[in-house]
């Protein structure tokens, strides 16, 4: 009697995305969703830096000693990437740029949210993707004006009932270093 062989089973490359909170959490599920719908060999290994970090120094900080303490069991992920609020780093330019240099550091590269999540996510609605919003409080009003049940920190079923894959590269079209991420996660 022969021995049936076990059915191969592809192995996933692990990408690390630091997201600054809930929100960004919540946006990168449902990227992991896309890529399991589109039966692709990644998972996400999703970390919110919010807690206790409040720029984007500090939140780069964090991702840097997270990533160590994977590297101690040999499970950091080469590809690494953080979703940041842009308008947090025009705050504080010196502590930014020494966030870009630690994150070069580190080879995170940053995903700048400009000028913040809910201006990246009108990006995505139809027709709306050269909105550009000047600063945080003028994104929610235009996102809530498209999107009048959007409420900060949803879970990825519910951005789901509004965006989809089409409109995921809509915004990545004029979003480089999203469209970047995509790419690696091959989405793109």
């Amino acid at each position: 009697m022969s021995r049936r062989r076990p059915p191969y089973i592809a192995l996933r490359r692990p990408i690390y995305i630091g997201c600054e909170g809930v929100s960004e959490v919540g946006y990168a599920g449902f990227l992991q969703d896309l890529i399991r719908d589109a039966n692709l060999p990644v998972h996400l290994h999703i970390d919110e830096l919010g807690p206790g970090t409040g720029d984007p120094l500090s939140r780069i900080e964090m991702a840097a000693l997270r990533l160590k303490q994977l590297q101690k069991k040999r499970s950091a992920p080469a590809e690494r990437f953080a979703l940041l609020d842009f308008d947090q780093a025009e705050r504080d330019p010196q502590r930014a740029e020494r966030a870009l240099r630690l994150a070069a550091d580190n080879e995170i590269m940053i995903v700048w949210q400009r000028p913040c999540f809910e201006a990246v996510l009108l990006r995505h609605l139809e027709g709306k993707a050269a909105n550009r919003p000047p600063d945080t409080p003028g994104a929610l009003r235009a996102l809530e004006r498209e999107w009048p049940e959007y409420r900060k920190g949803m879970t990825r079923a519910n951005l789901a009932r509004r965006i989809d894959r089409d409109a995921v590269l809509r915004a990545a079209d004029v979003e480089a270093e999203l469209k970047a991420l995509l790419h690696c996660i091959g989405v793109l």
